[in-house]
């Protein structure tokens, strides 16, 4: 007996050594949220250019919640609280850190009247997160310049928003050679020049490390191939980082058509679960169509589908509606009020598979999954389906 308790206390020991290791070696995140509801949900999502599953998930209680983890190297994620009601962006590294702040009610959008968000936050304990809010402070400086901008010429853009809702050519011209409105693009010409020429700065002054292509993916809105010059000056090391591959699939993107796109299973509206093998052994082209209520591109190309579906349902075509939205009533009120007469769903689980940055988002594929083609929209959709349809 008293050999079999040496051995348990042995055991104990070396488990409390093992857990003192680990968690010397992670990070432990303690946060502090006055205002914030018993049971509310957060969540630490790592930061992508599409929507993610979170890597970890808690309830906020007492106004306290924790992560405990660990990472390869300092990177970057998203508090997400709620529903996706408000994140914030933080960097996390293997240290003891902190976050204090407030959750305060807002007015809502997307069917909601109101909701949560995030308010006077500040971050303890990543030196990393600070280096990365010095850099951020770049944009901050050049919002406000933004706003002042608009605001010394609000005059003449609310003439021209007014010549713009009357629909009226003439008087848009008349506007438009007005010497204040010539005065303000130019303003705004050097404006755009001077941001350039900020990021430029910002990415120089990081092109060593995995931190200038991080900021090219928090600075930039959407990488286009112009921002392919400030990538190319950075270090191999820097390109070849966990944030410079992100970079380089977005501006050097591959063609892909005839690659196979992922299989997902959802559920329909009356809860029984279907495949897209399910959705599509039957027909002969596919269009998924990954929308929200919300996004006003989508609604705008929503009569172009539904006119092409008409079309070519008879012959093999069908359309996969798949809904972004984080409030369900607010989708199925759009399925109704656009009368959407293919299969619909509101599962943001597949978003996230399918690595959807941004909608309207569109794939166009066969009966084996195979992918055509990508964002096919407007008139292109009409020329691709009678190619591959007839007419």
């Amino acid at each position: 007996m008293k050999n079999l308790m040496v051995k348990v206390a042995y055991i104990l020991l070396i488990a409390l050594f093992v857990s003192c290791q680990q968690s010397d070696t992670g990070y432990k995140l303690n946060g502090e949220l006055t205002g914030a509801e018993d049971g509310t949900k957060i969540a630490l999502v790592p930061y992508a250019m599409y929507d993610i599953k979170p890597e970890a998930e808690t309830i906020i209680e007492s106004g306290e919640f924790s992560f405990i983890g660990e990472v390869p190297e300092p990177r970057e994620y998203y508090l997400v609280l709620g529903n996706k009601e408000d994140y914030y962006r933080i960097m996390i590294e293997n240290a003891s850190i902190k976050v204090k702040g407030k959750v305060v009610k807002r007015p809502g959008r997307d069917g909601v009247s109101e909701t949560s968000g995030f308010s006077e936050i500040e971050v303890t304990g990543s030196k990393s997160n600070d280096y990365l809010y010095s850099q951020l402070a770049v944009r901050d400086e050049l919002d406000k310049t933004y706003q002042a901008l608009h605001k010394d010429f609000a005059d003449v853009q609310a003439l021209l928003a007014k010549a713009s809702a009357s629909r009226n050519q003439a008087m848009i011209d008349s506007v438009m050679s007005l010497p204040r409105y010539i005065e303000f693009r130019e303003a705004d010409k050097n404006f755009i020049a001077t941001v350039e020429q900020r990021f430029n700065y910002v990415f120089d002054a990081n092109k060593e490390t995995y931190w200038g292509p991080l900021m090219m993916l928090n600075l930039y809105a959407y990488l286009t191939p112009d921002a392919r010059p400030a990538f190319e000056n950075m270090s191999i090391e820097a390109r070849e980082s966990y944030y410079g591959k992100m970079v380089a699939e977005d501006l050097y993107p591959a063609n892909r058509a005839g690659e196979t796109v992922p299989e997902f299973t959802t559920v329909d509206a009356d809860g029984n679960k279907v495949s897209l093998n399910d959705l599509i052994k039957d027909k002969k082209v596919i269009l998924i169509d990954f929308w929200a209520s919300w996004c006003a591109p989508c609604r705008k190309e929503l009569p172009n589908v539904k006119a092409n579906y008409e079309k070519y349902a008879a012959k093999g075509f069908e359309v996969i509606g798949l809904s972004i939205d984080t409030n369900p009533k607010a989708w199925e009120k759009a399925v109704t009020d656009e009368n959407l007469e293919w299969p619909n769903f509101n599962d943001l689980d597949i978003s996230a598979l399918y690595k959807v940055k941004s909608v309207p988002t569109t794939y166009l594929i066969d009966n084996k999954g195979q992918l055509i083609a990508e964002d096919v929209r407007g008139e292109e959709l009409g020329k691709k389906l009678e190619e591959l349809l007839g007419n």
